[in-house]
């Protein structure tokens, strides 16, 4: 084989061998960026995981609490101690009465608030 010949297989062989070799550090790269980002979202669901855990943790102290745990039943199971009323008011009057806005009262003159008292005396006079 000629050395001229010789020397070109050998440069294409070392070419390919260098392409492979970035092709494969290349796709570790990318490989490890992926890994990163996958734990950096591992971490934040941990720390959310955690803030879930700490409020139900709270739930639970709460509701040892036996005063709650009758408010609780009271409100979800419309549940009533013996010889108590209870009230039972329709979804929608509910909704009506959480819409509307209260009516403001007019407030009373000066001469209104010194004079309401006498008339209120008057008043049960006669």
């Amino acid at each position: 084989m000629p050395k001229a010949l010789h020397s070109k297989t050998l440069l294409i062989i070392l070419f390919v061998l260098a392409c492979l070799t970035v092709i494969y550090f290349y796709r570790q790269l990318i490989n490890e960026r992926n890994l990163k980002k996958e734990y950096d979202n591992l971490l934040l669901k941990i720390e959310q995981l955690k803030k879930e855990n700490a409020a139900i943790s709270d739930e639970i102290e709460r509701l040892k609490n036996e005063e709650e745990l009758e408010r609780l039943a009271r409100e979800l199971y419309v549940l009533k101690k013996p010889g108590e009323k209870t009230m039972v008011v329709p979804q929608e009057i509910m909704q009506q009465l959480k819409e509307e806005k209260p009516t403001p009262t007019p407030t009373p003159s000066f001469l209104q608030k010194i004079f309401s008292p006498i008339q209120d005396f008057f008043k049960d006079l006669f």
